[in-house]
């Protein structure tokens, strides 16, 4: 499970309980998604992130989202970019640090094709691409979910980790479970009033085939 931060979902002791909590329970990656923050403001609340979950004993593998400054300037996991970016990045020859991972947001089986290309091209590893929206979600009220089908198309065409994004819950993850590796939350957890037992349904649902 990839738990996606919304600081603007809860309180901030929430915000930081639940990233703990989430810790203790076996999410092994956090995206660290604040992207109206300053950089002074989002180094300030990385660190306080790490700081917690240091004197809880707890661990989580944190992705930073879109900040290249907070990406080359901490031991951060790695980096999660849209796919713009990413492109825009490449094309001014920016060296990725290839000690940490990539990931990457998609939206289109055509996205996916152009993205192998280039894989191939770029001799660069992407450790993940997150394809959505898949269901209905409140992030994305206007939108029509890509459905399902975005994850049962792109299957086949990549060898590329692939996370599901976008609405979905413990009573909807079990479709998704044979057409993705691993999918990502946000709201579910961080206006939960019971973390664990939350993570705890995802996960039955999730290995029940």
């Amino acid at each position: 499970m990839y738990l996606i931060s919304n600081r603007n979902l809860c309180s901030k002791e929430k915000y930081i309980k639940t990233i703990v909590e989430a810790a203790k329970n076996n999410v092994e990656y956090l995206i660290l998604r604040e992207k109206d923050l300053e950089y002074k403001d989002l180094e300030k609340l990385y660190n306080e992130i790490v700081l917690a979950l240091k004197e809880n004993n707890a661990d989580i593998n944190i992705i930073v989202n879109s900040s290249i400054e907070l990406y080359e300037n901490y031991q951060v996991y790695g980096i999660h970019l849209p796919y713009k970016l990413f492109k825009d990045l490449l094309s001014m020859d920016y060296k990725f640090d290839k000690n940490k991972k990539i990931g990457l947001s998609l939206h289109s089986t055509d996205e996916v094709i152009e993205l192998n290309k280039i894989i191939e091209s770029k001799k660069i590893d992407i450790d993940y691409i997150t394809l959505s929206h898949i269901f209905e979600t409140k992030c994305k009220e206007r939108l029509k979910p890509r459905g399902v089908e975005l994850l049962k198309n792109s299957r086949g065409l990549t060898k590329v980790k692939i996370v599901a994004l976008g609405g979905i819950l413990p009573q909807n993850v079990d479709e998704i479970v044979e057409y993705c590796d691993d999918y990502a939350v946000m709201s579910t957890l961080f206006k939960s009033s019971d973390v664990k037992n939350i993570i705890e349904a995802y996960n039955k649902n999730w290995n029940k085939l």
